[in-house]
């Protein structure tokens, strides 16, 4: 019997018995038959429901809640729980003004809209609805009408969030509404719906193990570990027990971590390292995710074929003459479904297009892969890998560089791919990698034939160091001077990335100080490799004042991603204080740079608001809130930018102009700074270097091996 049938029993039962009970002497009426709509009946049922509140009451008072973040429920949140009704169900109003918190008259004429006035009984006005109240009248609700049970109560340990999604121990959830407030490393029992996280019952005073860790770093009352494939910096009192390269169980809550047990050494096996490679040397393609403008869902799909092609959903399939356009109604995916794209012979490629059928993107090779989830479509490219990697050459590096310059950028992306397929981060959506600046840009240019040549001949070369392949970063441009793993506040975390000239000679020199930064960064010297690029050397103007919601909501954004890099302090009653938000602080009243690497990259760039100040740390971070501001941007051969909106890179000095009220910064190089400079190795292909040289320069210590 489902739970609708007994639930309808339920209720005829409940009416037989008072029947019974309210029988009168033969001879009499009935009085049951006089109550007008069942009154006695709903009595009955409200003293029902009344103790089974005392009892959702008393299980709400041994939950501890420890953030007031939590006392109230938003009619977003409340709408959001609500998933399993109808939308036209919910009040208009509440879509007008979503952020306002739930009163208790409003919850009253909801739950009489959805007629269980006589089951549910509310009473009350404007005053606001508590946490514990709202989800005490949402429980009752889910009772009568989630009759299938589509929501699930769980707990879960925050782990990482971002503006639509997180990680949780659980495994990864996306959020039905972003609004709500969760804090990294904080327990919650939250109500769920196909890994969709509605709304939040409770904040819980209750450790959460995390078992199988490894710890990587071990500093200022915080643990940095590898958990689960993902990295994690947690603040932790008990450092003293904890070592690197150690593993153990974590128990964590009230976001720090509260004990830590099973400790042991890590020692990889010389039969793990083997498995690992021989799982590199097995993998012949990769599963690349399309993403649309930054989006990983899209609303409609139309895909044609320069030659035949077939398409298979389930058991059934349908072949394609060339240039026929498939997609759009035809699709008919349901939740979970799939289906699988392939050119009829091996070398033709499948584009993306629109309803009238024209190309929307360059030719794919391989098969494409369209899955559907409760987010949308999304579309997976399955690709042999030094196919994939004519596409990345030719939209990373320009086809006119020289040959050798061409054939070091082939062995970097390979190298990259390759490692990046372990991470295995898009598992959640069949993919390895997505093609976009987050792993490495592909398919956006035309594949050229020198693209081609640098990939055939490095067939299946990668770069090693010892048993491990390298993470092979690289960037546009340098300003002369190279970085290690401090620009990303890991110093000497990777031994084959290390700062240094970017010239003839490994040079090496401290650009931490200020003065000698800014006696570097204005000077054009012939002698760097990067000379000759337009990010060589750049000036832009950044005004602050007019940009002030755009940097905060790029701070906001920036700090649910990485709490850690982006510090909030309010300054209030001239006492700082530690804060998760930016409210109250005001206006912005001026920037300054708090800390250098000896690369000359900044570390750390403060913020100071009227009421409050931001440490933004980690050169992306610092890049993108500056762009929010930027003006205008001038490079080295005189060319001027208005419109873009991301700072090329971390390594700049600044001043203020009394004058005009805007800050200048003069810089130089273009991208992170760390790895491989492309405009550096063609310049050095140029002078002779081949590509092998020319990745020993950058890569200290590597070797170069075949991987099948």
């Amino acid at each position: 019997m489902d739970r609708a049938d007994k639930a309808r029993q339920y209720r005829k039962m409940m009416a037989r018995k008072q029947d019974r009970l309210l029988q009168p002497p033969k001879g009499q009426k009935n009085p049951r038959m006089a109550l007008e709509g069942g009154r006695v009946y709903g009595i009955l049922w409200l003293g029902l429901l009344a103790a089974s509140a005392l009892v959702l009451v008393f299980l709400l008072i041994q939950t501890k809640r420890i953030d007031r973040a939590f006392t109230y429920m938003t009619k977003a949140e409340f709408a959001s729980l609500m998933s399993f009704l109808d939308a036209d169900a919910l009040p208009g109003k509440w879509q007008e003004n979503a952020d306002d918190i739930m009163t208790k008259g409003e919850i009253r004429d909801f739950v009489q809209s959805i007629g269980l006035s006589s089951m549910i009984e509310v009473s009350g006005g404007n005053d606001k609805l508590k946490r514990e109240e709202a989800v005490d009248y949402y429980e009752q609700i889910r009772d009568y009408l989630d009759l299938e049970e589509s929501v699930e109560k769980q707990t879960i340990l925050l782990l990482q969030k971002a503006k639509d999604s997180c990680i949780t121990s659980e495994g990864k959830m996306r959020l039905n509404i972003d609004e709500i407030e969760l804090q990294p490393f904080h327990t919650y029992e939250v109500y769920t719906k196909k890994k969709k996280i509605l709304g939040v019952c409770a904040e819980l005073d209750k450790e959460i193990v995390l078992k199988n860790v490894t710890i990587k770093e071990v500093k200022n009352k915080q643990v940095t570990v590898d958990y689960e494939e993902n990295e994690y910096k947690i603040p932790c009192e008990k450092t003293a027990q904890l070592q690197a390269d150690a593993k153990c169980s974590l128990y964590v809550s009230g976001g720090e971590v509260t004990k830590v047990t099973d400790i042991e050494p890590t020692k990889e096996s010389a039969k793990d390292t083997k498995a690992s490679q021989d799982a590199q040397k097995a993998a012949k393609s990769v599963n690349v995710l399309l993403l649309d403008a930054g989006n990983i869902y899209r609303k409609q799909i139309y895909v044609t074929c320069e030659g035949g092609y077939t398409v298979k959903k389930g058991k059934s399939s349908k072949t394609y003459a060339a240039k026929d356009l498939f997609g759009g109604k035809a699709l008919k995916l349901k939740e979970g479904g799939c289906a699988m794209i392939t050119p009829q012979k091996a070398d033709a490629k499948l584009f993306l297009a629109d309803a009238k059928g024209s190309h929307i993107s360059n030719g794919y090779f391989g098969k494409m892969m369209i899955y559907r989830d409760t987010g949308g479509y999304y579309i997976v490219n399955e690709v042999a890998i030094e196919k994939y990697l004519y596409s990345v050459v030719a939209s990373e590096m320009p086809s006119y560089f020289a040959k050798e310059a061409l054939k070091a950028q082939a062995v970097c992306a390979r190298s990259y791919v390759y490692r990046q397929m372990e991470a295995n981060d898009y598992s959640d959506y069949h993919a390895h990698i997505d093609d976009s600046t987050n792993y490495q840009v592909y398919n956006k240019s035309d594949v050229q034939n020198a693209d081609i040549e640098a990939v055939e001949d490095t067939a299946g070369l990668v770069m090693y160091a010892g048993d491990e392949i390298v993470d092979a970063y690289y960037y546009s441009t340098s300003c002369g001077y190279g970085s290690g793993m401090e620009i990303w506040n890991q110093e000497n975390a990777i031994p084959y990335l290390k700062a240094k000239a970017i010239a003839s000679g490994n040079q090496t020199f401290d650009l931490s100080k200020e003065s000698d930064f800014q006696a570097f960064i204005t000077k054009k010297k012939k002698s760097y490799f990067d000379s000759s690029s337009p990010y060589f050397r750049w000036k832009a103007t950044v005004e602050l004042s007019g940009a002030i919601q755009e940097i905060k909501d790029c701070l906001t954004q920036r700090h649910a991603l990485n709490p850690q890099n982006i510090l909030f302090y309010s300054t209030t009653r001239q006492k700082e204080k530690k804060v998760s938000s930016l409210k109250g602080f005001g206006g912005i009243q001026k920037m300054t740079c708090t800390k250098r690497s000896k690369s000359g990259a900044v570390l750390e760039l403060t913020i100071q608001f009227e009421f409050g100040k931001v440490k933004v740390k980690s050169e992306y971070n610092i890049r993108s809130v500056i762009g929010c501001a930027m003006e205008k941007i001038t490079y080295t051969d005189g060319n001027s930018n208005t419109v873009s909106r991301f700072l090329p890179s971390a390594y700049f000095t600044s001043s203020y102009q009394e004058k005009s009220g805007r800050y200048l910064l003069t810089g130089g190089g273009n991208g992170h700074g760390m790895g491989m400079s492309q405009y550096a190795a063609d310049e050095m292909a140029k002078n002779g270097w081949n590509y092998e040289k020319i990745l020993k320069f950058f890569y200290d210590g590597i070797t170069m091996k075949k991987i099948s």
